[in-house]
């Protein structure tokens, strides 16, 4: 099984096409594919639901949510729709304000993963009537999501780019939390940095054996344009055969930990 947990929609003609014979062409087996706010040039839920239909054995279609005006029933509606996941990129307070708990709790009745955005937000230039704050989107708050849900299917993206060592020590404490690498991080900051982030010496995530590194709770995410898909999959390979990882554990990755997540069946 070959998944890519985070890819975006763009708002452009016949990109669905052209993201479907990207996927084929690299071999994937599902891409988890969402829409968002048009200010970063990202198509609509309803385009993003539309795209997954047309190609339902590739695509499945995560629904954006907009924290402090989407609520509980909001959820149930997207997932009636037929969305199999929610997708967060700021809101008006952190992810772990109280207000918030009533979508994570509908989603976690439902069985639908979240992923976070939790890093820095690209810079637009209606950040100012938005009042984006990338502050409330830190890695530190899905701790506390993850603490009071550890039943919701909790994913943060780009390992918190810049907050890396924040995501790595949520990893490995909570069992229902997992990261993708998406954009270009491995490239950024390179093997050494990664191997120490993530090693075994590190300790074991959670509910893992002992010896079994964190690197058991990463998704493939790439989360760029699609012909840039296939330069973020040679990074995640380059480190694969730099850190030497278990078979087992680059299968969990490359599409194992998503199938789960998902409730789809693992395909060897």
């Amino acid at each position: 099984m070959l998944c890519d947990f985070h890819v975006h929609l763009a708002d452009e003609p016949r990109y669905a096409d052209a993201l479907a014979e990207t996927a084929r062409n690299m071999g994937f087996d599902k891409l988890c594919i969402g829409g968002g706010d048009a200010c970063y040039g990202l198509a609509s839920n309803e385009e993003a639901l539309r795209c997954a239909q047309s190609y339902p054995e590739l695509f499945v279609p995560f629904a954006r949510v907009h924290l402090g005006v989407d609520g509980p029933h909001r959820v149930e509606e997207l997932c009636a729709l037929g969305f199999k996941g929610l997708r967060v990129a700021g809101a008006s307070a952190p992810y772990d304000a109280a207000e918030f708990f009533p979508v994570y709790e509908a989603a976690c009745v439902l069985g639908m993963p979240v992923l976070f955005h939790t890093g820095l937000l690209p810079v637009t230039s209606l950040d100012r009537a938005l009042d984006v704050r990338c502050g409330r989107v830190r890695p530190i708050h899905l701790d506390t999501l993850a603490r009071q849900l550890p039943d919701l299917k909790i994913v943060g993206s780009g390992l918190g780019r810049p907050w890396y060592e924040e995501a790595a020590e949520i990893l490995r404490r909570h069992e229902n939390v997992f990261f993708d690498l998406s954009g270009h991080v491995l490239r950024q900051r390179g093997t050494a940095f990664f191997r120490g982030l993530l090693s075994v010496e590190g300790g074991a995530a959670l509910g893992q054996a002992e010896g079994h590194s964190a690197w058991s709770k990463i998704v493939f995410g790439s989360a760029v344009p699609h012909e840039e898909i296939a330069s973020v999959e040679r990074d995640y390979e380059r480190l694969f055969r730099a850190l030497a990882l278990p078979e087992a554990v680059i299968a969990d990755i490359m599409g194992g930990n998503a199938a789960r997540l998902l409730g789809l069946a693992v395909r060897a």
